[in-house]
């Protein structure tokens, strides 16, 4: 399965699974004379993948309308839609910095050569004390020496404005990378972690081999009908709804919720056994499938929703596709089962 919105994009689909997507992605790269590149690749392999909710949404306005995809089009969505933009935001913040460090550098440059003219312009001073008895003219060296003084005063009052307005500036840029770096990590539609932080943390956990966990896989039933029902924008809601049943009962700092593909989350529950995993699955699922969910604009009800879920605990020397696999197999064992129903492998 590829990915949803995540950046760097991740993809763990199976020999066969990827086969039969370039099967299917070459037709519509034929259709619209799209160079073969990695770039027209992965927009057409995302589209037939059909993880990518928001880029399946643009691609089928447009072959709605009977538009052509051009290149150009082609380029502009893998940016917005795969990359999600985030490189330009990373551009913009790092840029940001650069301006505020040379802006910064210039100043202290500044105050650096107003010191050397100081040091310079004492030492002259100092000759003409050492030269003179004179009170008028050692009098007008004081003064001179005054000026200066206040001169250099002036430029380190400025620095210490300018590093003044200088932090403020970095902390806003700071913040902004916090938020960018958020973003990378996060699916904007649900605000749960994306595919490729899971992908991380399970790699992560996996290859330490030391803690117990188990992995939930949850797939809302029907979900296509829902979407050709009552429409993509109230699908959507239908997902938003479902994560804050996840974020609500998956609160705990060991649990990791996750958006895993379309209508597919996914939970890691570290530290903790299968059967607790499972009881808590067994809360959520329980908890959709009594919500009575209807459309906001018209108080029409929607119908149950249920979800089906499948787990799998880690075993010694699993791989992260050993563990996903396995619980994917356990989510069409309770689909094969008539749904809304949780199997644990």
């Amino acid at each position: 399965m590829s990915t949803s919105s995540s950046f760097p994009p991740v993809y763990t689909e199976a020999f066969h699974q990827a086969s039969e997507n370039l099967r299917r992605t070459l037709p519509f790269i034929n259709q619209h004379q799209t160079p073969v590149n990695p770039v027209n690749y992965a927009v057409w392999y995302e589209y037939v993948a059909g993880n990518n909710q928001q880029l399946k949404k643009a691609i089928d306005t447009r072959l709605q309308k009977q538009q052509k995809i051009t290149p150009e089009l082609t380029q502009k969505l893998y940016e917005k839609y795969v990359l999600m933009g985030l490189p330009e935001k990373l551009e913009a913040t790092n840029n940001g910095l650069r301006l505020v460090v040379d802006n910064t550098m210039n100043q202290i440059n500044k105050v650096e050569l107003a010191a050397g003219d100081f040091s310079d312009d004492l030492a002259i001073q100092q000759t003409k004390l050492e030269q003179t008895e004179d009170i008028t003219e050692i009098k007008s060296v004081l003064s001179e020496i005054l000026q200066n003084t206040r001169k250099l005063g002036q430029s380190s009052s400025d620095l210490k404005q300018e590093l003044a307005v200088t932090t403020q500036e970095i902390l806003r840029l700071r913040a902004e990378l916090e938020i960018v770096k958020q973003q990378a990590k996060t699916d904007g539609l649900t605000g749960l972690l994306n595919r490729s932080c899971l992908n991380k943390k399970l790699t992560e956990l996996c290859h330490e081999g030391e803690k117990t966990f188990t992995l939930g896989l949850f797939d809302i039933d029907h979900f296509k009908q829902v979407n050709d029902k009552f429409g993509h924008l109230l699908g959507d809601r239908v997902l938003q709804y479902f994560a804050s049943l996840l974020k609500k009962h998956c609160h705990n700092q060991s649990h990791i919720a996750a958006r895993f593909g379309g209508e597919e989350m996914a939970v890691i529950f570290i530290d903790t056994p299968a059967h607790q995993a499972l009881e808590i699955a067994d809360i959520i699922r329980q908890q959709l499938a009594s919500s009575n969910l209807k459309k906001k604009d018209s108080d029409e009800t929607i119908g149950t929703v249920t979800v089906s879920v499948g787990l799998s605990q880690y075993q010694p020397g699993d791989t992260t596709l050993n563990i996903i696999e396995r619980a994917d197999v356990a989510l069409y064992e309770s689909k094969a089962a008539g749904r809304n129903c949780i199997t644990l492998r």
